[in-house]
């Protein structure tokens, strides 16, 4: 091969490299969102050690089961929006006002949560007293906010988006939506939890699988997939964009997943609004799920290959 092809050939930035160049680029206050995630890894780690050596149920409304999972849901969103503020252009205050409150909110709510787990309590539609009424208010109002915040940050990736990415930017805006919709399905936990204990219907509610609707709707599961569209996105989006690939098949992964994603997220809620449980297919359902992660795995499959075969030919020439 010739030294010119040598020079020119491309390839992408190591993973290591690029971790610490976004870290480098963080504005502070995403710093501090990304170290508060960090932080509710740590919880999740060793609220999961507390649980194995506890010797008690994964299931049911007192378990070491919500710190561990809140922790790491909380942890993965902090982190992935600190990320994504970075590709935003916001004025230091609206950052600080935006990712400080998020921040100060995500620790409040794990805390809420953890401090029930070690009271043995339900941490969720308990009002069996005054204080943990009062808990369970406050986790609420703490919730409000955090649907405000992330709100207005789907609202500015649209407004504010800085230039040239293309397919990072749609996959964020795609991973956004999807988050808002979580907050709305969350939302519809609340409203079908409540009435249910009003009515004295507390299997529905603090059953094994949760907040559910007829049968065996989880309405856990479609919110579950929502939240967590905007790190699956996002990060098809970055890889696409270290390929050598045209702006043109960028875009057609990021809106192939964007579509697989919205598609599975439409197979859960139909699970769950008819009453049937997650996994309990019938055969339109079981097909539209396989399209949409066919949607999914496809340019994931296809932008690993791509990363594969540069950096072997890359080892290659050196």
């Amino acid at each position: 091969m010739s030294t010119t092809n040598l020079k020119t050939a491309p390839y992408p930035r190591p993973l290591t490299s690029s971790l610490h160049r976004g870290w480098q680029q963080l504005s502070a206050p995403a710093r501090v969102l990304t170290i508060v995630g960090l932080l509710m890894f740590v919880s999740a780690a060793f609220h999961t050690v507390v649980f194995l050596l506890s010797d008690t149920s994964w299931d049911g409304p007192v378990s070491w089961r919500k710190p561990v999972t809140f922790g790491v849901s909380l942890g993965l969103t902090a982190v992935t929006l600190a990320l994504i503020e970075s590709r935003l252009r916001l004025r230091r205050w609206a950052s600080w006002a935006l990712l400080g409150t998020l921040a100060a909110t995500f620790v409040v709510e794990e805390v809420l949560v953890a401090m029930q787990a070690w009271r043995g309590v339900p941490s969720h539609f308990n009002t069996a007293t005054r204080f943990d009424a009062m808990v369970f208010s406050a986790m609420g109002m703490t919730v409000m906010v955090i649907v405000v915040v992330i709100l207005a940050l789907a609202v500015l990736s649209f407004t504010s988006a800085k230039p040239g990415t293309p397919a990072l930017t749609l996959s964020i805006r795609a991973g956004m939506l999807l988050l808002v919709a979580g907050q709305f399905l969350g939302a519809a936990i609340i409203a079908v939890g409540e009435p249910a204990l009003a009515a004295g219907n507390e299997a529905a509610v603090f059953g094994p699988h949760g907040v559910v609707l007829g049968a065996a709707g989880i309405l856990k599961s479609p919110h579950g997939v929502a939240l967590h569209a905007i790190q699956v996105l996002p990060l098809l989006g970055w890889l696409v964009q270290r390929l050598d690939w045209t702006d043109v098949r960028r875009r057609r992964a990021a809106w192939s997943a964007a579509a697989g994603y919205a598609l599975l997220l439409a197979v859960s809620v139909f699970q769950a609004f008819t009453g049937q449980a997650p996994f309990a297919f019938g055969i339109p359902a079981l097909l539209a799920a396989l399209a949409g992660a066919v949607l999914i795995a496809v340019p994931y499959a296809q932008a690993g290959r791509q990363l594969l075969r540069t950096n072997l030919g890359r080892r290659t020439r050196l």
